[in-house]
């Protein structure tokens, strides 16, 4: 028998947690079609592995890729770490659905779009599921979709600070249902960011069971994650106890400082209660202590309400930076305000991209809160910002969580040289210096949290594990080698130790670089 692909002499960890082992595997038409320790038949292409580890696929548990997948479908970044298939549309910020009454307030939540413009007509964004049908086509990795709630508020009720009517919320359930019969994994929360954060636990409550009555799971980035971490936790199991809804708690994290330090401890005991009450709670977690997101989440929500034009006129204003100073500052000095937020990407300044405000503000001569308000301004609020307030202690314990997966957070298109280095250097980095390094778990419990938990968690049938049927979705690499080289400051860098990505049986990276084979595809909920 002629086989497609044939790899010999690896050492293999399936992805279900047990110890690896040496074998030979063969691929044919897509999937695995046989495994053994050694196999003779011939093949159209022979790999000889020795030396390096074999494992599934990489699943992206949390990805922004969405965004930009229309314009940039190789996801370069993405499979030049291992990853096979990301799920994307997170933090409550899908790319569908738009409406044509609230096409604005879409546009603002794709804010990372090239020139803040679509690539194509926006009525492709008006169904969710005609979306999905307009970017089905070769990718360079799988993607599977999220509908974002803060993306179907905007488009039924736009970024009104109030609870929806009886009719709006008729009409978000609406949008709901179409999204998971195109083929929606569920439905994502981002707490922190408007419209989405305008919303109570009962809107929250109505969305879910939609989503749970199809088979549906929820994922949400808190409404704190910070001082009110616990309290926001707590939020989310009752939203979770009350709907019934499977639930993936973001990039589970205690941030803002030592203050805050150590919350996970209490965190991870509340979503082991859930579960043990028969609920089926999840977290993910990308492997750094600094977080990512908008500088202009600095400004409160309510303020957000005003709309982009009027918060650029209150920033380009002495007056309106005194009405905004106490609202960002509260009783801090700016220098205290500031003190671990790092620039990770200005459009307008890219030469600050990697340097702390503070730093930046000094040399300059100039107030930390002044020059963060310069920036906003020259950047139309589009600032990416960097924070470094997390500790060590915690990023160990959810790891070492059972329930935590692995997730980049991700958001990177060709030309971007600002941006957090989880983007490039996530699964590498778990591999290199948490299993390898560290030791803070094995490489068999790392590659079950990177494979076959989310696809566990996420339904991805024939994902997730390396044995015959499975598609062939494979990783190979040197476990004594593989690390991440993205710096902040220094972000496109690609890893180290990385032999050969395949997706479909065809082979898309080769010596850690993509090859231009795009052999990954849309996926869609199975019923």
């Amino acid at each position: 028998m002629m086989f497609d692909l044939l790899i010999r002499n690896a050492f293999v960890v399936d992805g279900t947690g047990s110890p690896g082992f040496h074998s030979d595997l063969a691929m044919l038409d897509g999937k695995i079609a046989a495994m053994s320790p050694r196999i003779t038949a011939e093949a159209a292409r022979i790999i000889d592995a020795s030396g390096l580890t074999l494992t599934p696929g990489f699943i992206d548990a949390h990805s922004h890729g969405d965004v930009l997948v229309e314009e940039y479908p190789e996801c370069i970044a993405a499979v030049e770490q291992g990853i096979t298939t990301q799920v994307a549309g997170m933090c409550g910020e899908s790319a569908a659905p738009l409406s044509e009454a609230h096409l604005e307030d879409g546009l603002r939540i794709l804010h990372s779009l090239k020139n803040g413009k679509l690539p194509s007509p926006a009525e492709n964004r008006y169904s969710f599921g005609k979306y999905l049908d307009q970017i089905d086509r070769p990718l360079g990795t799988n993607m599977a979709f999220l509908v974002g709630h803060g993306t179907i508020r905007a488009a039924v009720m736009g970024f009104s600070d109030r609870s929806p009517t009886k009719g709006e919320l008729k009409k978000m359930v609406a949008y709901v249902h179409e999204a998971m019969q195109g083929g929606a994994l569920g439905i994502s929360f981002g707490l922190i960011y408007p419209p989405g954060s305008y919303c109570n636990a009962e809107e929250m409550i109505a969305l879910c069971k939609a989503v749970a009555d199809r088979g549906g799971i929820m994922t949400v980035h808190l409404r704190s994650e910070s001082t009110q971490l616990v309290e926001a936790v707590e939020e989310m199991l009752y939203v979770v106890r009350h709907s019934g809804v499977r639930c993936v708690i973001s990039h589970h994290k205690a941030t803002g400082g030592p203050a805050n330090w150590g919350k996970t401890e209490r965190t991870l005991a509340l979503i082991e209660e859930a579960n043990a009450a028969g609920f089926d709670v999840f977290c993910d977690q990308y492997p750094y202590t600094a977080s990512a997101t908008g500088l202009s989440t600095n400004i409160p929500d309510k303020m957000h309400a005003l709309g982009t034009k009027s918060l650029l006129q209150l920033l380009a204003s002495e007056a309106g930076r005194a009405q905004l100073r106490p609202m960002i500052l509260g009783a801090r000095t700016a220098k205290e305000r500031f003190q671990y937020t790092m620039i990770g990407s200005s459009p307008s300044h890219p030469k600050y991209n990697g340097r702390m405000l503070n730093e930046i503000a000094d040399a300059l001569g100039q107030d930390s809160y002044e020059l963060q308000c310069d920036i906003l301004l020259a950047d139309k609020l589009l600032t990416g910002g960097i924070y470094h307030t997390m500790s060590e202690d915690d990023l160990q314990r959810v790891m070492q969580y059972p329930r935590t997966m692995v997730g980049t957070d991700g958001l990177w298109y060709p030309g971007c040289e600002g941006a957090h280095p989880r983007s490039i250097g996530t699964f590498p980095r778990m591999l290199g210096r948490y299993v390898r390094q560290k030791k803070y778990i094995s490489l068999e419990n790392a590659i079950r949290k990177m494979t076959s938990l989310p696809a566990q968690v996420y339904g991805m049938r024939g994902k997730g594990i390396v044995a015959s049927g499975f598609d062939a979705d494979l990783v190979l690499f040197d476990a004594e080698k593989i690390i991440d080289r993205a710096e902040y400051g220094a972000f496109c860098q690609r890893c180290e130790g990385l032999a050969s990505v395949i997706i479909g049986g065809k082979i898309a990276v080769e010596d850690a670089v993509f090859n231009g084979t795009k052999a990954g595809k849309v996926l869609r909920k199975e019923a």
